[in-house]
């Protein structure tokens, strides 16, 4: 089996979780390199990945290269995919320079700041016969968890409609974590 080539733009807050798919996920995918505007945020990632792998049992010779430039990156890199991890604003920007190049992308919420990006972005991916998937993780919480299995349990009989409101609060201590 073929094992994929990939690359993480933005190594901050949420960075932990597409570090922990990888490790997860290491007999079909290799994080080959990682990339941030702060390089050390980047080489923490690079080895949170390498021990990961290490631990369970693959790969002792495993390196990632590290870079501050995503262009620089993609141009010195064989990479399938990239994962997108970067401030909401850079996502569609980032993203259309990816599949452009090729390379199927995975990018965090929101997809984009506006539906024109956004048809941008689809169209990017279309044109050039790779996918384009965004991060919607919530769906793996707990409460979610348990709510899916009460409904395939048939708990609620015939599902015909549904709403749902989510009242979420971003203080500034949420702003504050990742700087």
């Amino acid at each position: 089996m073929r094992k994929y080539k990939a690359a993480l733009i933005g190594c901050g807050r949420i960075s932990y979780k597409h570090i922990q798919a990888a490790i997860d996920n290491y007999t079909e995918i290799e994080l080959t390199s990682v990339c941030d505007i702060i390089e050390e945020n980047a080489k923490k990632k690079a080895d949170q990945y390498i021990q990961g792998i290490r631990d369970r049992g693959a790969a002792a010779d495993a390196s990632v290269a590290i870079y501050a430039d995503y262009k620089e990156m993609l141009k010195n890199e064989e990479i399938d995919l990239v994962a997108i991890a970067t401030e909401s604003g850079y996502h569609a920007e980032e993203a259309i320079y990816c599949l452009n190049l090729g390379k199927h992308v995975l990018v965090e919420k929101p997809m984009a700041l506006s539906t024109t990006d956004a048809d941008r972005m689809i169209a990017a991916a279309q044109e050039n016969n790779v996918k384009l998937g965004v991060c919607h993780q919530n769906r793996f919480n707990a409460p979610i968890q348990k709510l899916r299995q009460a409904i395939d349990e048939g708990r609620f009989g015939r599902l015909i409609a549904g709403n749902a409101r989510i009242l979420w609060n971003r203080n500034q201590d949420y702003y504050d974590q990742a700087p």
